[in-house]
């Protein structure tokens, strides 16, 4: 019995948490990426899509999950809308047990290789499908969307998909600034600082209004003490700030007492 129980359990393991297989597993950064897209396993995305042959094929795609039970780590497939002459109407195009992962700012790229092989084009080379994860910050599960199949510019012989999908998951958090962090310090220690000195100064001295403002006397001085520095540091030298004043006053041996001014008086 507890060996049935453990086998039970294995196989519950595997089904809902070991799906996604990395070719690196040591990768720290990869595993976070993918523990980032445990929201989204639970859905089903499907889209139709038309290429240049105008072909029409279902795709059905999920996260780090088969597509279906009897399709083991199947992660991608496409199907055929009518039926072609060969009867081969469905096909794997990425396995979930060859994953490879990358993220950047507000998008994650999740690969699966090792898909069913071409039969004429792309040398014949294994499927594999990009899905590309972008940032949608209203939506978990965002639009799914087939964008075009074309060769790897890099090896000239192997093709993939591209698929896209959008979801919040992708996008990435962003905390606060420095400057804001600094700023609500600041505004919060001048909030206290107020409030706790007014009620200091009503409750022991009876002050109302403006009064209740605590070190009311240094905060009415600050503007001149700004005002003083700003002289001190800015104004001209004296002799030179004293030399253009537009009034200088009349000095005691430029008066003279003896010139008669007796009839400016009035008659």
């Amino acid at each position: 019995m507890y060996k049935t129980i453990w086998v039970l359990l294995i196989v519950h393991c595997v089904q809902i948490s070991c799906e996604c297989i990395l070719k690196d597993p040591s990768d720290k950064l990869s595993q976070s990426l993918l523990k980032k897209l445990d929201p989204l396993k639970e859905y089903v995305f499907k889209d139709t899509y038309k290429d240049e042959e105008q072909d029409k094929y279902i795709y059905t795609m999920r996260i780090c999950e088969s597509v279906s039970s009897k399709l083991e780590y199947v992660g991608v497939i496409q199907e055929d809308v009518v039926a072609p002459p060969d009867g081969l109407s469905t096909r794997k195009i990425g396995l979930t047990n060859s994953t490879v992962i990358k993220g950047g700012r507000d998008w994650i790229m999740l690969t699966y290789m090792n898909g069913d092989n071409y039969h004429s084009h792309c040398s014949k080379s294994k499927r594999q499908a990009h899905i590309m994860i972008v940032c949608d910050p209203y939506h978990l599960k965002g639009r799914f969307k087939v964008l075009y199949e074309e060769p790897d510019l890099e090896t000239e012989s192997e093709c993939f998909y591209m698929m896209e999908v959008a979801s919040s998951v992708a996008c990435s958090q962003q905390g606060l600034s420095t400057g804001s962090v600094m700023l609500i310090v600041f505004f919060s220690v001048l909030g206290t600082y107020l409030i706790i000195g007014a009620i200091y100064k009503r409750c022991m001295y009876g002050s109302k209004g403006k009064d209740q403002i605590p070190n009311i006397g240094f905060w009415k001085s600050c503007g001149t003490l700004q005002a003083d520095g700003c002289n001190f540091l800015c104004r001209c030298q004296e002799g030179a700030y004293s030399d253009s004043r537009p009034y200088h006053g009349i000095a005691d041996d430029q008066l003279d007492d003896e010139i008669d001014d007796e009839h400016l008086l009035p008659m």
